[in-house]
């Protein structure tokens, strides 16, 4: 589906990238690794105090955020992409070179280096908009400011989210989670070169809190989407978003009952439901009832196309990414997610690959309702000493959208948390929580076609901070083995 109005595409976004353009392109300013030469191009077309002159300017520097949160080597699609090659259901693609591949990978790697960057550059950007617009009061309304704020807190957390569950073991690695995790940088410096932007690392406890904190105060101020859906519902950030990662953030945390907490405050909120016709259509119309929030996309979005999630993952563009037959075992030959969301391509016979994203312009899906349903499912088996009835009947809801065989009640505990993990691997494959359902789970990482097998806490289950940024940044500690 084809958005008609792209809010990313119009001529007042190609004038708002240029207003950051101090700093904003191959910049991890607050490390100290920018290069001189972009600090010496004069602004162009509008100063930050122009730029934040008029409620409709600052509109337009708002969606700035969006802007970057598209960058290419990281929510453009790079960044589920990583998280799944480094999972077990989709292959070890040679494009991606050692990044799958975990004890060869080295901190120079281009691949990593460049999602480091892209994610930096995100948080750079947001941290530009919200000092400008507290030094602009007045511009535009209180709510629509508070409006504004959230919405940059929102995607601040959710790059910070992948940040630190990407380059840093697993919240429950450590006793407190007080194991090294990413830097924190929450304000954009007035002096890029000052020796105070290089700082040391956050442990994984500091950054959860401010991810928790940002997402409650995000939370508190956005509306939840309306009832008929628009690009904005979806591709802007929401209650029901920030709900949503706070959901996801407490699983995580290995705090169930807070992601119980969450999981029921998007099922009482009437706003989300799972597509009764079929696990393809969420991939097919990006607005429907059963997005919470993804990163809405164009062909233009990503340079040449070239790491839109549809060329990496479907054989009509570049076909970077097979998928496992192990995977597609999992599935009933009358599943949908396999009948619907598999394929097999004439010159390549025998085989597999995933149909959720066929095109260049293909959103991607960050929150979706059935892991609000999963999670809900999962607090409650680990919650409950006993087989809980209503978790299996929510796996089952999931299954039967989808015309799986319903599960029967397993005989244990232990039992129902490994389906309902099952359940997600099989529901949310491909959508960027391959790896990291192993971390957080505290498992394995099993041997898959040429890769042997990792064990949890090893230390290549976790990306290199870049060499270049441990060279400039004394204080930035590497992690361990690399």
């Amino acid at each position: 589906m084809l958005v008609s109005k792209n809010l990313f595409q119009s001529e007042h976004m190609k004038k708002m990238r240029l207003l950051f353009n101090i700093g904003m392109v191959g910049c991890m300013l607050t490390l100290g690794s920018c290069e001189k030469q972009i600090f010496k191009e004069p602004y162009a077309y509008l100063s930050p105090a122009d730029a934040f002159s008029t409620p409709d300017k600052i509109s337009k520097a708002a969606t700035g955020m969006y802007d970057q949160l598209q960058n290419a080597n990281f929510f453009g699609g790079r960044v589920l992409v990583y998280a799944d090659i480094r999972g077990i259901d989709a292959g070890v693609p040679a494009y991606f070179g050692d990044v799958p591949k975990f004890n060869t990978l080295l901190s120079t790697n281009s691949y990593v280096n460049d999602a480091w960057r892209g994610a930096y550059r995100t948080i750079y950007e947001v941290n530009v908009f919200l000092k400008n617009l507290a030094a602009n009061p007045g511009k535009v309304s209180d709510a629509q400011a508070a409006q504004y704020t959230a919405e940059g807190k929102f995607i601040r957390s959710l790059v910070y989210f992948y940040l630190v569950n990407l380059w840093a073991q697993p919240y429950k690695f450590t006793s407190g989670a007080s194991h090294l995790g990413v830097p924190l940088i929450l304000t954009a410096s007035d002096d890029p070169f000052s020796a105070s932007n290089q700082v040391p690392r956050n442990t994984v406890a500091e950054v959860y809190n401010q991810i928790e904190k940002d997402l409650l105060e995000a939370e508190a101020a956005l509306n939840y989407p309306n009832n008929t859906r628009a690009f904005a519902d979806v591709a802007r950030a929401t209650k029901g978003a920030a709900q949503g990662l706070l959901m996801r953030l407490y699983l995580y945390k290995g705090d169930y009952q807070k992601a119980l907490d969450y999981a029921n405050k998007l099922i009482t909120s009437g706003k989300y439901a799972m597509n009764t016709d079929g696990p393809a259509t969420a991939f097919r119309n990006f607005t429907t009832n059963e997005s919470i929030f993804s990163v809405g996309m164009s062909g233009g979005d990503n340079p040449n196309t070239n790491n839109a999630l549809g060329q990496h993952y479907s054989p009509d563009g570049r076909g970077d990414i097979a998928i496992s037959p192990d995977y597609v075992n999992l599935m009933e030959a009358t599943d949908k997610r396999r009948t619907d969301l598999v394929r097999t391509y004439a010159p390549a016979p025998g085989t597999l690959w995933s149909t959720k994203y066929v095109g260049v312009a293909d959103w991607v899906p960050v929150l979706r309702y059935s892991e609000v349903l999963l999670t809900k499912a999962e607090a409650l088996a680990n919650l409950n000493t006993a087989v809980d009835a209503d978790a299996v009947a929510l796996v089952n809801l999931v299954r039967s959208r989808s015309n799986a065989t319903p599960i029967a009640a397993p005989a244990t505990k232990q039992g129902l948390i490994n389906a309902v993990i099952l359940e997600r691997r099989i529901e949310l494959a491909f959508e960027g929580q391959g790896i990291l359902d192993f971390l957080r789970t505290g498992r394995n990482i099993p041997a898959h076609a040429t890769v042997n097998e990792q064990a949890y806490g090893s230390d290549y289950v976790v990306f290199p901070i870049p060499k270049y940024e441990t060279d400039m940044n004394l204080k930035l500690d590497q992690n361990h083995g690399y």
